[in-house]
């Protein structure tokens, strides 16, 4: 359990620190400190995000009462193009931040996954688009434009690949702070 974290999280802009002290939460994005009292949070969601340059993401995202929001997320952005996973520093930090915000606030929700109607939406949009790439591959083989028909194929293996633990990882639910889901966190190591 870590009481720490600190992330940059897009490629320009610098670092954000969150330390966890007692029933608060302190964020520090370097041009401005703020103090976030963990018992007015209304809900915590987890999530994952698909690969950004072969690497995946897992994000959380706490909503307070008031209608203000901030974000972690287990990618630290060191550039453009660079981005470094602290898959340990995080799972550590997430699991000190949802017993915290559970102490603080029994009433806090902790949800799992895109909201129902996002996650029902890029499912369907997802099956649509597999769908129609094996409508692709199906006639591209009757026509006997085979090159077209291999691509297409290798466009619906990417899409799978790239699709598939979004769906089914995204899938909403609540969960316990104190056992969150082991697939939207990531390893100890």
């Amino acid at each position: 359990m870590s009481n720490t974290y600190e992330h940059s999280p897009r490629p320009v802009g610098g670092p954000i620190a969150f330390v966890i002290d007692g029933d608060k939460l302190i964020v520090d994005s370097g041009r401005k400190v703020s103090e976030v009292r963990l018992g007015a949070v209304d809900q915590v969601r987890i999530t994952f995000d698909p690969g950004r340059f072969a690497q995946k993401a897992f994000r959380t995202k706490v909503l307070m009462k008031d209608g203000k929001t901030f974000t972690l997320s287990s990618l630290n952005w060191r550039g453009l193009v660079e981005a470094r996973e602290q898959g340990p520093e995080y799972r550590a930090f997430t699991r000190t931040l949802f017993a915290a915000v559970a102490r603080a606030n029994p009433d806090a929700r902790f949800l799992a996954g895109k909201p129902w109607p996002v996650w029902l939406m890029t499912s369907a949009l997802g099956i649509a688009s597999l769908l129609a790439m094996a409508i692709l591959i199906w006639r591209a083989f009757q026509t006997g434009a085979t090159n077209i028909a291999l691509v297409g194929a290798l466009f619906a293996v990417v899409g799978i690949w790239q699709i598939e633990p979004m769906v089914r990882l995204n899938k909403p639910r609540t969960f316990d702070p104190a056992d969150p889901p082991k697939e939207l966190m990531p390893r100890a190591n």
